[in-house]
């Protein structure tokens, strides 16, 4: 019995370590996502390299009309002639944190040409909270709320940060999904190739 009982337990052991890899690799896989899910409540992903299309989908840009942290009604439409670059974004998730001081690089490198940056921020709750934190981050972009998320499931937000450019006709021309350090650099050279 103690002979054949430990062949038994042996047999199985390699069994059970493949089940433990497995699920240690499907683990991994999902903690090593660049981006925070919109269900999220808590920031766990950690950032990696972001997902960036390469050529403008052609795609009208669904319109909107939000109101700013400051009060001001914007509305994409009356923004036509103009490059717009659209970071969704919430106060909870650490990949934002890491983009939305690029984002505000850009907006502070391309004030006075025809480009518009806007944050677009999708925490449900309290705005005092989401001002809290622009003044913390020192963010100089407008910000506008998009409550109950209807603005970013137009968009196909599935994941945030979620960084689209849309040229002067209205059209999605690029979008960026997740963390990237040189994302500004990146959406600069999309700017201007649309400019020129």
């Amino acid at each position: 019995m103690s002979s054949n009982g430990n062949r038994r337990r042996l047999g199985k052991a390699p069994l059970v370590s493949i089940i433990g890899l497995f699920l240690s690799i499907l683990l991994l896989g999902m903690l090593s996502q660049q981006a925070c899910s919109d269900e999220e409540t808590t920031g766990t992903n950690s950032p990696k390299k972001a997902r960036t299309s390469r050529k403008s989908s052609g795609k009208l840009a669904p319109n909107f009309k939000l109101k700013s942290l400051k009060g001001d009604v914007v509305e994409l439409k009356s923004l036509r002639g103009k490059v717009v670059v659209i970071d969704f974004w919430a106060t909870w998730c650490p990949p934002c944190k890491i983009t939305l001081p690029l984002v505000n690089n850009i907006y502070k490198k391309t004030r006075g040409k025809e480009v518009e940056v806007l944050g677009i921020n999708l925490d449900r709750g309290s705005i005092s909270k989401v001002k809290s934190f622009i003044k913390k981050g020192n963010l100089s972009m407008p910000i506008l709320i998009d409550e109950g998320g209807k603005i970013s499931t137009k968009y196909g937000v599935r994941g945030i940060p979620t960084l689209v450019v849309i040229d002067q006709d209205g059209h999605i021309y690029d979008k960026h999904v997740g963390a990237d350090r040189s994302l500004d650099k990146k959406v600069l050279k999309k700017i201007d190739e649309l400019l020129n």
